[in-house]
C-alpha cells in the first residue's frame, strides 16, 4: 500500500510517503538529537484540541525532570514544575492547552504537523520529534516505546505502552453522491494506510437509530468500498468504518464511532424560496460587523426571503465551495436571529469566527472570486452563485430583490432592499 523514504537533507533526516503524504514512519539518524538520559518524546497528540505530549522513561530508576523544558515551533518554552517525575519504564502526560499551569504548558500543537522538543535543566537537547499532520483520534510515536522507529497510528495509546505495532490509520472516509436522493444507492469509500497488515475492513450503517448493519468493504482502485442500498425513504443514514490490522488492533472513522458518526439525510421538504441577494467580499471600511463589541469590517452575505412564509434557516448550510455543500452549517440555537420574514434579509458575516454567534460562518470570502451556496438540511441547493474578482467594498446584488440579474453596487445595502 505505501513506500517510506528516509534520507538525509541538511543534516536531519527528511522522512516522505511517497503515497500518502500524511503519513510518517521512520528511524533516526545519528546525527538526530540522542536521547542520553532514557527519556523520550513517546507519543504526540495533536488534534480535537486535546493537545497532549508523552514522555517516556526508559531507565530503570525515577527520574527527576522537574525544570526540565519543552516547546513547540511556536517559541513558547514550558518549564516543568519542580518535583515533576517519572517512575522506571513509565510515562508522563503533558497536556498542550495554552494555560502555563502545572503539566499544562503554555502553547498548543499545531494538528497539520511541527516540531517538539525536550531540554534538561542545562539546556541541553535530550530529544526532538517532528509530526506530520493529524487527524481527530490518530497520534504519533514510538513503536515500541522508547524506540527510534516513529510512526503515525490510527488510534492513540494515552499514558499506556505503544506496543510493538502501529494501528491502521484511515485517513480519508466520504460518500457519494454527497447529496444522495431517496432512490440513490449510495457507495462509501475508505482510504485506509498500514505497516501492519490489514485482517479486515468494514462498513457499519443504520437507519434512524436502528440496529447496525455490518458489511465487508473490498479494495478498489485504492479504495476499500461498500455500498448502502437505495432506501425508497425519508430519514437519518449514519455509518462509520472499521480496520482490523493483522494484530487484531481496531481502528474507527469516526475515532470514537459509534458514538460519533458519518451521516446523510434523506428528505423530501420542499425548498424554501430563499435568495443570495447581496454579498461582499471585499471589505475595508463598509458595513462594519460589531457583534464581537468593535467594529470589524468582515465579508457578508445577505440573504432574502421571496416566499409568503417565514423561514427559520437553522440547520442550513452555506458555503464557498458548490462541491462541499456542508462547509458551514448555521446553528439553531436562537430561532429568533435565524428565521426570516417574508420579503426580509438576514445577513451573515463570513468571518471564520463562529464565536460570535449563530449569524457567523466558518469561511471568508475570497475577494478574486469564488462560489456562494445556500443548501438545505439535507445538502440540496437552495441557491448559489459564482463570482469573479471583486472590487474594495462594492457589493454585488441582485437588481431587484429576489431577481435574477446582477450588478455592483457602488452604495452597498447590507440587510436592505437592492430595488
Amino acid at each position: 500500500m505505501f513506500q517510506s523514504i528516509s534520507k538525509r537533507l541538511s543534516g536531519i533526516p527528511y522522512c516522505a510517503m511517497v503515497l500518502f503524504s500524511f503519513f510518517l514512519s521512520c528511524s533516526k539518524d545519528d546525527d538526530d538529537p540522542v536521547s542520553q538520559e532514557n527519556l523520550f518524546i513517546n507519543e504526540i497528540y495533536a488534534a480535537s484540541g486535546d493537545d497532549w505530549i508523552e514522555l517516556y522513561n526508559a531507565g530503570d530508576e525515577l527520574r527527576d525532570i522537574g525544570g526540565y523544558t519543552i516547546y513547540d515551533e511556536s517559541g513558547s518554552k514550558y518549564k516543568l514544575p519542580s518535583g515533576t517525575s517519572i517512575v522506571a519504564r513509565g510515562f508522563l502526560l503533558i497536556f498542550c492547552d495554552g494555560t502555563a499551569t502545572g503539566l499544562h504548558t503554555n502553547f498548543e500543537l499545531a494538528a497539520t504537523g511541527e516540531t517538539v522538543t525536550l531540554e534538561n535543566v542545562a539546556g541541553k537537547k535530550i530529544d526532538q520529534v517532528q509530526f506530520m499532520m493529524l487527524g481527530d483520534g490518530q497520534s504519533y510515536g514510538r513503536f515500541p516505546d522508547g524506540s527510534s522507529t516513529l510512526g503515525m497510528s490510527g488510534t492513540s495509546t494515552q499514558g499506556i505502552a505503544n506496543g510493538d505495532n502501529q494501528s491502521a490509520v484511515i485517513a480519508k472516509v466520504f460518500h457519494s453522491p454527497v447529496v444522495p436522493g431517496l432512490s440513490d444507492a449510495v457507495t462509501v469509500k475508505a482510504e485506509v494506510i498500514s505497516n501492519s497488515g490489514i485482517n479486515s475492513v468494514d462498513l457499519f450503517y443504520r437507519v434512524n437509530g436502528g440496529a447496525f448493519t455490518s458489511q465487508a468493504m473490498n479494495i478498489s482502485a485504492g479504495f476499500y468500498q461498500a455500498t448502502i442500498p437505495a432506501l425508497n425513504a425519508t430519514g437519518l443514514v449514519e455509518y462509520y468504518v472499521s480496520v482490523k490490522n493483522l494484530f487484531g488492533t481496531t481502528t474507527l472513522h469516526p475515532f470514537d464511532a459509534p458514538q460519533t458518526t458519518h451521516r446523510y439525510l434523506l428528505n423530501n421538504d420542499p425548498l424554501p424560496a430563499l435568495r443570495i441577494n447581496e454579498f461582499m467580499a471585499s471589505n475595508t471600511s463598509c458595513c462594519p460587523d460589531t457583534d464581537g463589541g468593535v467594529s470589524e469590517f468582515d465579508d457578508w452575505i445577505e440573504i432574502y426571503n421571496a416566499g409568503n412564509t417565514p423561514v427559520n434557516v437553522a440547520g442550513m448550510y452555506v458555503s464557498d465551495d458548490k462541491s462541499d455543500p456542508f462547509k458551514s452549517r448555521i446553528p439553531d440555537t436562537d430561532p429568533q436571529k435565524t428565521t426570516v420574514q417574508p420579503g426580509a434579509f438576514l445577513l451573515l458575516w463570513a468571518d471564520e469566527d463562529g464565536s460570535q454567534g449563530v449569524l457567523h460562518l466558518k469561511f471568508k470570502l475570497g475577494s478574486s472570486g469564488e462560489d456562494i451556496g445556500l443548501f438545505y438540511i439535507d445538502g440540496r441547493t437552495i441557491d448559489s452563485y459564482s463570482f469573479g474578482a471583486q472590487l474594495e467594498n462594492k457589493s454585488s446584488g441582485l437588481t431587484q430583490d429576489g431577481g435574477m440579474a446582477w450588478q455592483v453596487f457602488a452604495v452597498p445595502t447590507p440587510g436592505a432592499s437592492n430595488d
